[in-house]
């Protein structure tokens, strides 16, 4: 039930173009993922359009008096009312931001309760319901809704309604496994505000119970903080918009040009004029009345401050408690550089006849066009950071990777990354690009860099790290992964800082276990939710910069290889050669005085090789992959 260090999982899963078979939801440890004391701003602008629900019933959670706590615990843990807005124990969501924080909220902490063990009986098991029934009578129409934030890893969260006064139950979510968040290890937005029609169980009645379940089952858990509990009338005519993207999540990725369709925060005009951004977003009828509704998108040139774009989704009937995801009819292709802000919102009227006209707030998102970096991440580190290499309590070092569609041709240098500022002067990373095997299997290795040292300039800040070589990405193989990665060592630790799934950005991304920390039995790749910032850069200036400068004597071909593989040597010297494995074993030894060298590594497992060349005080190094 405890964890000291936090991490969190994608929910790309829900698109099956990127569903791998060997692409693992990841299990929990203690030491490489964290976070620093940050803060989330929402990523909407309000309008002036939302309809405001008429209150019947409204709880602020700050007397335990007016709930009944319940405890069928094997430990004596249960919810009770916090007054620190900071006591989340996850900083991606701290402090929350629930509208009465200040006077006290619900909560349940198991992150910090209880047992250090999985699977020991003891378990956490807690309910919370109000403690006087509430008369609906007169209401037949009515919505459940409340603000809270969590992190989910196997504990459950359940939402229960009552109509006569506990007699029996009706489950309206289990809000662990919604549509938002469908993994493990994910944080919530803050506040995540749910909404629940309730009219079907609850309207008209006169003994109504809300109920709110958790239960860690007996694992490692995290927490759930709940706040500004109410119901309200339903109005008559209310429409609402969710899970808005600008690269095609939901339904554009199904079509001509492939991909996941993700969200690019900075996408080079190559590749943003060779798919288009397109705007979609979840529709849902909030009334009474049944509504026909149109997603609305405009897109404003920050330069220019002159809209560029505009364009509507077809209209959409829905009936009461009705959703559905909806996409613009026209797609945005920008013909300059330079910064777009994305304003959608979504416009609704009475059965399609003009009577009643309502909206919803704008979301507004913003997009860098460049001429060379591909992102995702919104720019700064604000969901803490990944660790790649650990010495306890099982040593080893990891890959954090980000997957991008290619939708034009176009030639990789080099890698941005952002170091964390906790990270050791002299550690040493590298990159990693990889081609996603569509067929199900783990990302195939293309390319390593040489070792990056890194120095004190580079803490907190963004470092450049070529390739070896040039890169040619295709359209035609559509998705690349690239990766950030270190090896074990005793005391050079190092990080790579991550932007937090609660911005709002749809993204692919993974860690691969290189060393098998986590005891799977092998090398093993799984599923990340929040984003590296970890960008592909175009820009052959930044392998230029180092070409004059050439860093080892010596090439390695083929690379990546079956194990089999010659050494090119640029002048016949004597060198001593030695290689090693990600763990620094030494695999193989020998001495050469020739141009060409053949190595046989065939026996050993797959993986990242460094080859070493020394030559009285000089040494140089070559990385090689075996496939």
């Amino acid at each position: 039930m405890k964890k000291t260090l936090l991490f969190a999982f994608v929910t790309f899963f829900t698109i099956g173009t990127f569903a791998q078979s060997n692409l693992v939801n990841l299990p929990n440890e203690s030491v490489t993922k964290g976070y620093s004391n940050m803060s989330i701003t929402p990523n909407f602008v309000p309008s002036s359009g939302a309809f405001t629900p008429t209150t019947i019933w409204y709880d602020d959670c700050s007397d335990i008096s007016t709930w009944t706590v319940t405890n069928s615990s094997t430990l004596g843990v249960q919810w009770a009312i916090e007054y620190d807005p900071n006591a989340i124990p996850s900083a991606d969501v701290s402090p929350i931001a629930s509208a009465t924080a200040s006077n006290g909220y619900m909560f349940i902490n198991s992150d910090a309760d209880g047992g250090t063990t999985d699977n020991d009986g003891t378990t956490i098991s807690t309910e919370f319901t109000n403690a006087t029934p509430i008369d609906l009578t007169n209401y037949p129409n009515v919505q459940l809704t409340f603000q809270h934030c969590f992190r989910w890893w196997h504990d459950t969260r359940i939402v229960r309604i009552s109509k006569d006064n506990g007699a029996t139950w009706v489950e309206l979510d289990e809000i662990s496994n919604d549509q938002t968040y469908s993994y493990p290890n994910q944080s919530s937005n803050n506040p995540h505000m749910s909404t629940y029609d309730i009219s079907t169980i609850a309207g008209g009645h006169s003994e109504v119970l809300v109920q709110f379940y958790y239960n860690d089952n007996d694992w490692w858990a995290w927490f759930w903080a709940v706040d500004d509990i109410a119901i309200s009338e339903l109005p008559d005519n209310m429409i609402t918009s969710t899970d808005e993207v600008i690269g095609g999540w939901w339904i554009g990725y199904q079509g001509p040009v492939g991909g996941l369709g993700q969200d690019y925060t900075f996408n080079p005009i190559s590749q943003a004029t060779a798919n288009p951004y397109a705007f979609e977003a979840v529709l849902r009828n909030a009334g009474i009345g049944t509504q026909e509704a149109t997603l609305h998108v405009d897109v404003t040139q920050d330069a220019t401050a002159t809209s560029v774009f505009s364009s509507t989704s077809n209209a959409i009937t829905l009936g009461q408690g009705e959703q559905d995801t909806v996409a613009a009819t026209s797609t945005f292709t920008p013909t300059t550089g330079g910064l777009y802000t994305v304003d959608m919102w979504a416009v609704a009227d009475s059965a399609g006849l003009g009577n009643v006209i309502t909206y919803t707030d704008t979301t507004s998102k913003m997009t860098m066009v460049t001429d060379y970096q591909y992102g995702k991440d919104n720019g700064t580190n604000d969901g803490g950071y990944w660790r790649l290499n650990r010495v306890a309590p099982i040593p080893g070092g990891f890959e954090v990777t980000s997957n991008y569609d290619i939708y034009a041709d176009v030639t990789l240098y080099s890698v941005d990354a952002h170091i964390s500022d906790w990270s050791i002067p002299g550690a040493e990373v590298y990159v990693t690009l990889y081609e996603e095997d569509l067929s199900g299997g783990d990302p195939i290795p293309l390319a390593v860099s040489d070792n990056y040292t890194i120095i004190s300039a580079d803490l907190g800040a963004w470092v450049n790290i070529p390739f070896v070589s040039p890169q040619s990405l295709t359209s035609a193989t559509k998705q690349y992964r690239i990766a950030i990665g270190a090896n074990i060592h005793p005391t050079d630790t190092v990080g790579i800082d991550v932007s937090s799934a609660a911005n709002g950005n749809y993204s692919a991304d993974g860690l691969f276990d290189k060393d098998d920390v986590y005891a799977n039995g092998a090398p093993s790749w799984y599923t990340i939710s929040d984003i590296p910032l970890l960008r592909m850069n175009f820009n052959p200036l930044t392998f230029s910069a180092i070409s004059d400068k050439k860093q080892t004597i010596f090439n390695v071909y083929p690379n990546p290889t079956n194990g089999v593989f010659s050494i090119q040597l640029d002048v016949a010297k004597k060198y001593d050669v030695q290689v090693y494995n990600v763990l620094g074993q030494v695999v193989y030894t020998s001495h050469t005085t020739s141009l060409s060298n053949i190595i046989d590594l065939s026996n050993f497992d797959k993986g990242v090789y460094t080859i070493e060349l020394k030559e009285d005080n000089t040494t140089y190094t070559e990385k090689v992959i075996v496939e």
